[in-house]
């Protein structure tokens, strides 16, 4: 019994060796601030901070380290990832468009159609908002009328108010009307761009060809 604990001692003792011998066997190599080449079996002092190589005993570069990014370094990196992620997803999102794209329009009479039923629905709204201008434009004409009355008297409050509120609604009405004329121009460029988008989805190799 004592030989065999002598012997796992003893083996155990070697093991122990041995690993201190590999660990110690390591080297840890760099260039310093005035390009010298700093190694030693800890990391040299002069090596913090710095891109370091690490070496086994048999001298075989076994990792490298590189140095700590600076702020100004962390920054630009951290800009970069940003943009690739926006980039990315700007991507994913044209996929997206892509895939919507040629699974809605089999043909350009399907665009077409698409696009002049849209534009039909605002000009349906824009003649309902042509025809409250008119409405308006007659109330405005009664209510000069009205102060015609008072030409030489004083002009009673609830027609004053009349007046202004008739004077607002005729300015929104107008403005609600630009509005719709500028959706259908929107539409239609909308569309536009749709029709190029899938000329290219469709003939992909089109420009190669030229």
């Amino acid at each position: 019994m004592l030989k065999r604990i002598t012997t796992l001692t003893v083996l155990g003792l070697g093991l122990a060796a041995a690993s201190s011998s590999a660990l110690a066997a390591r080297t840890f190599c760099c260039t310093d601030d005035q390009g010298v080449r700093a190694c030693g079996d800890v990391l040299p002092e002069s090596c913090r901070n710095k891109a370091y190589s690490e070496f086994n005993e048999r001298g075989q570069k076994v990792r490298t380290q590189e140095a700590p990014l600076t702020e100004a370094q962390q920054a630009a990196r951290d800009a970069e990832q940003k943009k690739k992620r926006e980039e990315d997803k700007v991507a994913q999102e044209q996929k997206r468009r892509d895939i919507a794209l040629m699974s809605t329009y089999a043909t350009d009479k399907d665009l077409d159609a698409a696009r002049d039923r849209q534009i039909a629905e605002v000009e349906r709204s824009s003649k309902q908002t042509q025809e409250k201008i008119a409405a308006a434009e007659k109330n405005k004409a009664k209510l000069a009328r009205d102060l015609e009355f008072y030409k030489n008297k004083p002009v009673p409050a609830d027609l004053k108010d009349s007046i202004k509120r008739n004077e607002a609604d005729i300015q929104n009405l107008n403005n609600t009307l630009e509005d719709k004329k500028k959706e259908v121009d929107a539409i239609k460029t909308r569309f536009e761009a749709d029709r190029q988008r899938l000329q290219e989805l469709r003939n992909p190799n089109k420009d190669e060809k030229r």
